[in-house]
């Protein structure tokens, strides 16, 4: 069951611990701060471009082995 509070200024979420994992959430708080960050900045579509090809080389160079390992020969 999930489930999503709020208290004072927090949205507090709660899942069960096996729905998904540790590497998971943290990709996904770190992701909640790069689009605070963006939203608050003042950039230009190029800088953000950059972000984005920055963000996916290094999910990639995280994750790569993990579906690589997948492929059957």
């Amino acid at each position: 069951m999930i489930n999503i509070k709020y208290v004072d200024n927090n949205t507090v979420l709660s899942f069960p611990k096996g729905l998904v994992s540790d590497d998971y959430v943290q990709d996904f708080i770190d992701r909640l701060k790069v689009e605070d960050i963006i939203q608050k900045g003042n950039f230009e579509e190029k800088e953000l471009m950059e972000l984005s090809e920055k963000i996916k080389k290094k999910w990639w160079e995280k994750n790569k082995n993990r579906f690589i390992s997948r492929i059957k020969d």
